[in-house]
């Protein structure tokens, strides 16, 4: 995506673009794709905008989900933001903490929207295990 992209989509969801937002906007499409949390987008941007508040971030980053730019998830306590719009799910990695997106059949979304009563709204996929970095180091070398 573009910083365009960002602004645009704020501006239609009625937010004012500020200082404090286009660095959050530079730090998010920056990191595209990628997964990040709001501490990461905090001390990144208090480097620019010295004044920035934690809570101002997280505010900012809730804007730009609801304006339908950037997806969470949780994860071990944490909330993390992704610029991933793709059906999929997230791996974690229980040694080295990386995320990866895995991609995930969409047939599971059909099979529970034809369920009587049910309507999915948000899926949110978070797989935990050991990557293959991770599991290749603990590999004994022959």
């Amino acid at each position: 995506m573009s910083k365009e992209y960002y602004v645009n989509a704020l501006r239609e969801s009625k937010f004012k673009i500020t200082p404090q937002r286009l660095q959050v906007i530079k730090y998010v499409n920056g990191k595209t794709p990628g997964h990040f949390t709001a501490e990461d987008v905090y001390l990144s941007v208090k480097k620019i905008e010295p004044t920035v508040t934690l809570a101002t971030i997280y505010n900012i980053l809730k804007a730009m989900k609801d304006a339908g730019t950037i997806n969470s998830f949780e994860a071990n306590g944490t909330t993390w933001f992704e610029t991933n719009h793709e059906f999929h799910g997230n791996f974690i990695c229980r040694n080295c903490g990386e995320i990866v997106d895995v991609p995930v059949n969409r047939n599971l979304l059909n099979d529970l929207n034809s369920m009587e009563g049910f309507s999915v709204e948000d899926v949110s996929l978070v797989i935990s295990g050991t990557c293959e970095k991770c599991s290749k180091a603990k590999t004994p070398q022959l």
